[in-house]
């Protein structure tokens, strides 16, 4: 895989529309991560601070083993 970097873009008329030029030639194929930025309208940031006990409930759906296996993988 080659070097990875974070653009940031917006999402017009069903495309997203990088804020800044991009080094691509025409054409050229890319892989995308999509992560939202944290935005008041669409989340309780409040609650999200004060947070709650969904982790729990995710390690006990087995994310915490899946978790450990990924450290163990990268020797952390």
């Amino acid at each position: 895989m080659h070097a990875m970097r974070a653009i940031e873009a917006e999402f017009e008329n069903g495309f997203l529309k990088p804020t800044q030029p991009l080094p691509l030639r025409p054409g050229e194929r890319v892989n995308l991560v999509v992560i939202r930025k944290a935005d008041p309208n669409r989340w309780n940031l409040e609650k999200l601070a004060h947070g709650n006990h969904e982790d729990v409930e995710l390690a006990s759906a087995g994310l915490d083993d899946w978790s450990k296996r990924l450290d163990r993988e990268d020797n952390i």
